[in-house]
């Protein structure tokens, strides 16, 4: 059964042409915005500059029609290329000319009549010219008014960062790129430029850039006067800093496929403090620069106090644009939402059900009692362990109660390889075969390979690999060995936020190629040593098909990985080792 699915490139191809076939500029745009309803239009928008955004609710605001680009890779007519924006004002009545392009990296972009469009590190081709029925006298004013009002808003950060002085100036570059290279990928874009670290789009640090590297924006700034930098690239950096402090480092991740503008920061941390319960700082008078740092000291504080009053983050995820939001779980998930498939097995393996309010002690009880039951009966067949089959069990279970394609955990298959007594040499040198990842398919699942018994163990397969490198890239910072001698550089910040993906098949090789299309993570740790390792385990659940996850759903499998944490505990307590699920598993119990 083949589960590749297009990716991200046709996505783009394929909304641009849906676009060209529109007689209204409004369709196009939103066509064109969402890549055909496959990003949100609030995100899609937010890609485009002030200016763009003007020009584009002018257009849906009067209704003005749309004529096809005949070859999509022209721009403006050479006769236009090289007039300023005033030149929109003059050209012909019915507004030929104003150009609508979508980028490669999936953004709409406007180019009125008379102008050039600006390089912002994208290829892009044309959709289509604006035809208006009535066309503004005053467009072109109104998009060079906005245009300066972005240009005077990134001159003044320029200007500010300039004044900090070198030291700490050079301080806000290494915290960026510290970030950047420890994290999933950013896209974002600052006016007309694009800044990121995913694959041929890089002008970052990270999985397809080194930190040193010629090609890097950072590498160029850091041997560059902050005064003699873009305006671009000031905004950047001291916005992407702000936001790095803000809370998790990967809150850069929360401006994926938008515009990272002072004012829509300012407005952003703002909305952030105000959700955790806090109090805005005053900043009334203050460089836009400083102001920024003061928001985002108040926001990373506001949201410290939230969580350690109990709160339940999680994040929404959408895959085509990588745009990711910190959401507040109203109230957190409780043992009544565990779905019923699930409490049924444990109560059947433990000999009794677990209370719906049971306190943390007694759930914690319940987890050791079911692994107490669990180690004593005889390994299934297939198995190498009695406690293997049940994870095994446990994962296929949750797959058929959520309506999953596929359920899946990771962990270390030997948790004493990670104490402290073990020399550091060792330590370091874990690869990912010392690493698991039970994957077990649905009922549905499974029977769409029919015979193809080879495929689905090379699905499920694959699918355990890359999680298996997920766990050995995570340990680091999962063990807080980041800063121990000797030492491994190549590491991701452990996640501790639970998340729902949406189109995740998009831009991730291994997602296109085994169509991973909308997932569940919910990130596990547990006690070792005295101390919680965060992400040192997960639950991932996956449809590859079918309709996005909704939040219920989250938070029954939110509940179902809180047990499956203390399932892992109640083992790791006892010393027990994982020895399946590899390769060679997969071909042998799936008979492959």
């Amino acid at each position: 059964m083949l589960l590749k699915t297009p990716g991200f490139d046709a996505q783009v191809t394929a909304a641009a042409a849906r676009a060209r076939g529109c007689s209204l500029a409004a369709d196009a745009i939103r066509i064109a915005a969402t890549l055909d309803g496959m990003v949100p239009e609030q995100v899609g928008r937010a890609a485009m500059g002030l200016g763009e955004r003007v020009y584009t609710e002018l257009a849906e605001s009067q209704a003005a029609g749309f004529v096809p680009s005949a070859d999509p890779a022209a721009g403006p007519s050479a006769d236009t290329a090289d007039a300023g924006s005033d030149g929109a004002d003059d050209a012909a009545a019915d507004g030929a000319g104003d150009l609508l392009m979508l980028t490669e990296t999936g953004r709409l972009r406007v180019v009125p009549a008379g102008t050039r469009p600006a390089s912002g590190g994208e290829g892009a081709e044309a959709l289509g010219t604006l035809k208006w029925q009535s066309r503004p006298q005053s467009l072109g004013r109104l998009f060079a008014l906005a245009r300066d009002v972005e240009r005077l808003q990134f001159e003044e950060v320029h200007r500010w960062l300039a004044q900090q002085g070198p030291e700490a100036v050079r301080r806000r570059i290494d915290a960026t790129s510290h970030a950047l290279v420890h994290m999933a990928p950013v896209l974002l874009y600052v006016g007309d430029r694009c800044y990121s670290n995913l694959g041929r789009f890089s002008n970052l640090p990270g999985r397809s850039m080194a930190p040193d590297a010629e090609g890097s924006v950072l590498t160029v700034l850091r041997r560059t006067p902050a005064a003699q930098w873009s305006p671009e690239d000031a905004v950047f950096v001291v916005c992407l800093h702000a936001l790095i402090s803000s809370g998790s480092p990967v809150r850069a991740e929360e401006f994926n496929g938008v515009q990272l503008a002072p004012d829509l920061l300012a407005g952003f941390l703002r909305e952030r403090i105000g959700a955790y319960g806090a109090e805005v700082p005053e900043v009334a008078g203050e460089p836009t620069g400083a102001a920024l740092d003061l928001l985002a000291a108040a926001c990373a504080a506001g949201r410290a106090r939230l969580l350690d009053r109990g709160a339940v983050l999680y994040r929404e995820i959408n895959g085509a644009s990588l745009h990711k939001r910190e959401r507040i779980m109203p109230e957190a998930p409780s043992w009544d939402e565990l779905p019923r498939p699930v409490a049924d097995l444990l109560a059947e393996t433990a000999g009794r059900p677990l209370p719906a309010d049971a306190p943390p002690a007694a759930a914690a009880a319940h987890a050791a009692e079911v692994v107490g039951q669990v180690v004593r009966q005889a390994a299934p067949a297939g198995f190498t362990t009695p406690y293997e089959g049940f994870l095994h069990r446990f994962f296929a279970t949750a797959a058929d109660a959520l309506g999953c394609d596929v359920a899946m955990g990771r962990g270390p298959r030997s948790v004493a390889a990670l104490h402290s007594t073990v020399p550091a040499e060792a330590r370091v040198a874990l690869a990912t075969r010392d690493f698991y990842c039970c994957v077990a398919p649905g009922r549905d699942f499974a029977d769409r390979f029919a015979q193809d018994r080879a495929a689905l163990a090379r699905t499920l397969s694959a699918y355990s690999a890359r999680m298996r490198y997920n766990t050995w890239h995570y340990l680091p910072h999962t063990m807080s060995w980041t800063e121990q001698t000797p030492r491994r550089d190549d590491w991701f910040f452990a996640p501790m936020t639970a998340d729902i993906t949406n189109w995740s098949d998009q831009h991730h090789t291994g997602h296109v190629t085994f169509g991973v299309r909308h997932a569940l993570r919910v990130p596990l740790g547990i006690v070792l040593e005295g101390a919680y390792r965060p992400g040192l385990y997960d639950l991932r659940l996956l449809r590859t098909t079918g309709d996005e996850f909704e939040l219920p759903e989250l938070r029954a499998a939110m509940v179902t990985g809180r047990m499956q944490a203390l399932l892992h505990q109640a083992a790791a307590d006892r010393g027990l080792e994982v020895g399946d699920f590899d390769n060679g598993w997969y071909r042998d119990f799936h008979g492959a």
